[in-house]
């Protein structure tokens, strides 16, 4: 691909190609507990996903708010895997309907991988 890529526009790519991230928290006995969780994506990479109360994960972030996320569309743009690795902290953003709670990641740091074009990582975000 001719010029240097345009990599926050392939975040957003990875972004729109999938609705289910991996959501790892830390436990309070194992180290991490990860699951996997539908998202919606807003502006500066916060990702907001529901989730009963008393999850593990929910109680995890609870006590913990540190997270990661890994995005990773299946099946990936022809030729390659496009993906994404995100560390931040997450919130209970109050209650949803049918007893769900609302929870956002606060993404700190964004790296988007694309092996359309190379076999490396790129930061996209860093707060």
């Amino acid at each position: 691909m001719p010029g240097t890529p345009d990599w926050p526009q392939r975040a957003h790519e990875a972004l729109d190609r999938s609705e289910i991230m991996v959501l790892a928290t830390v436990d309070a006995d194992s180290g991490t507990w990860t699951a996997p969780v539908q998202f919606t994506a807003g502006e500066g990479f916060e990702l907001s996903f529901l989730s009963h109360p008393g999850t593990r994960h929910g109680r995890n972030i609870e006590r913990d708010p540190r997270v990661a996320v890994s995005i990773y569309s299946w099946p990936g743009p022809e030729g390659g895997n496009l993906g994404l690795q995100i560390t931040g902290r997450a919130t209970r953003k109050g209650d949803a309907s049918g007893g769900w709670q609302r929870y956002t990641v606060h993404s700190a740091e964004v790296w988007c991988f694309d092996s359309r074009i190379d076999h490396e990582r790129h930061r996209i975000v860093s707060r």
